[in-house]
């Protein structure tokens, strides 16, 4: 890897983490203010469109994430991910993810576990940590939420991700 390609990757890394930083503190000062224990914990889904950066090959590609969750409390959930990576020369990755999700405030969700880039012609089965922050803007009352997501896949390769998600609670 060349050193312009490693400065970049760390100044882009550091843009998001300050960009998810000032945010946890905006959800800092609205949590108390926030009426979202009024509901019951329940089913979540949330579709996201992101670009993944692959620092080490030196390309990026699009794609669509979905993630299907049940929270079992205000703070926790269990859940799968399932992505659709639209790589080069038209083929299509696709990676499942074993969910937990945590819920420190109400304006941030942290996603983590083990995720599994299924094997096609171009490579083997790829397992990987997968780590995920989505800040959740609520949109009307009636459950919907957006806002900008960004994360990390660390196995064989170094990968990260951002974009924005659109999500349902029910």
């Amino acid at each position: 890897m060349k050193k312009n390609d490693i400065a970049r990757s760390h100044s882009i890394i550091s843009f998001l983490a300050s960009f998810l930083i000032s945010f946890v503190s905006l959800g800092q000062e609205n949590h108390n203010e926030s009426n979202s224990l009024e509901k019951n914990p329940g089913y979540e889904l949330v579709v996201s469109g992101t670009v993944i950066e692959n620092p080490e090959a030196g390309h990026t590609d699009p794609s669509t994430e979905i993630h299907f969750t049940y929270w079992t409390s205000h703070y926790w959930a269990f859940g799968v991910g399932y992505s659709f990576v639209f790589e080069e020369e038209g083929r299509v990755g696709h990676e499942i993810a074993a969910l937990v999700s945590h819920k420190p405030w109400p304006i941030l969700t942290i996603n983590a576990g083990p995720s599994f880039a299924l094997p096609n012609s171009e490579r083997d089965l790829e397992i990987a940590a997968y780590f995920e922050g989505e800040l959740n803007i609520k949109v009307g009352k009636k459950g919907f939420h957006t806002g900008p997501v960004i994360g990390t896949l660390i196995g064989g390769e170094f990968r990260y991700f951002g974009g924005v998600h659109l999500g349902y609670e029910f």
